[in-house]
């Protein structure tokens, strides 16, 4: 597997089609079927599933772009580690991520980042949302990369680049599949209490996504019943997709052709994305322009969630749009 090849099948996970994934690539749609046709069939096995042009990962799809973005990843921190040996960082600042998410977008900007501040080393740490607040708190992360809820907005700098619909995922062959449609991204609303008997997946007690849907059904006067917690997204996303109950997902999660529908909730459950600092602690120059990045990155693309800029985000998003390929003095 080389680069270029994992590059290629990150892009039609993220885009859905092979049309959108060879436009963002700068390939032909033919170049990029030849090579997935051929990558199937290296493998003996199927990578997506095909409903009309739309693309849906197998099981075995979600382990090869897993192992694909660890590859691009390896790569940046490769390329990064050499430069370290001859050059004296004016500065250097840390990271944390959440495994999926953070880490996926961190992978899509830090090449880019290097670039202009070659001068600048970002460490990374990963971790999920509770562990990386500590670090906030504690000074060992100067910016954390997740989702918030009210509370955590509050008690932290927090720069939003966008909103993510939670959708409830049930199986295909559950009585009330059937009422589920989407149209324009829009999803079907269901009364959550419909589903007061059925087993649900959730997430790890310590998440922000579990403290978002448990103050939603405590609000609703609905106690669930959990057959499953975890923290990992992905697994809860393999459980879901295995009729094992139903359970909510973030909308980046939620395509079409693997096995289950989606709804909304009354009212719509949404959670905040962004970037978190310590509250009173100034970012640098380098520290917002990675920032930037990040919000460049969901507005260039933002079929993952909606763009929601708070001022914040603006401000810095107009720091630098106008000067996207000049160098900064660091």
């Amino acid at each position: 597997m080389n680069v270029r090849a994992c590059e290629y099948l990150i892009a039609i996970a993220e885009q859905g089609t092979l049309s959108r994934a060879a436009r963002k690539l700068g390939v032909s749609q033919p170049t990029l079927s030849n090579f997935l046709n051929n990558t199937e069939c290296d493998l003996g096995k199927t990578l997506f599933y095909r409903s009309g042009k739309v693309m849906a990962l197998t099981e075995a799809g979600r382990v090869y772009l897993e192992y694909c973005r660890r590859i691009l990843e390896v790569k940046e921190r490769t390329y990064h580690s050499i430069a370290s040996l001859c050059n004296q960082y004016s500065e250097h600042f840390t990271v944390g991520v959440t495994p999926h998410r953070g880490s996926t977008t961190f992978s899509q900007i830090f090449g880019q980042f290097c670039q202009r501040w070659p001068g600048v080393r970002v460490d990374l740490k990963e971790g999920y949302m509770e562990t990386l607040l500590e670090g906030i708190d504690n000074g060992e992360i100067d910016l954390a990369l997740g989702t918030s809820d009210n509370t955590q907005m509050e008690q932290y700098n927090f720069i939003s680049q966008s909103k993510d619909e939670l959708l409830l995922c049930v199986p295909d062959f559950h009585p009330l599949a059937g009422l589920a449609f989407s149209q324009g991204g829009h999803h079907t609303s269901i009364d959550i209490h419909r589903f007061q008997d059925i087993p649900f997946v959730m997430y790890g007690l310590q998440t922000t996504a579990n403290r978002l849907i448990e103050n939603f059904m405590q609000e609703a006067g609905m106690t669930p019943t959990v057959v499953y917690r975890s923290n990992n997204v992905l697994l809860i996303d393999t459980m879901l997709s295995s009729g094992a109950g139903v359970g909510f997902l973030p909308g980046a999660f939620c395509k079409e052709g693997q096995g289950r529908v989606y709804f909304s909730m009354q009212p719509p459950l949404f959670s905040m994305v962004g970037i978190f600092s310590r509250k009173g602690r100034p970012l640098s120059s380098a520290q917002r322009y990675f920032c930037y990045l990040i919000i460049r990155n969901r507005l260039v693309d933002p079929s993952i969630n909606v763009p929601a800029l708070n001022p914040q985000a603006q401000a810095i998003f107009d720091e630098f749009k106008e000067d996207d390929y000049g160098h900064p003095s660091a």
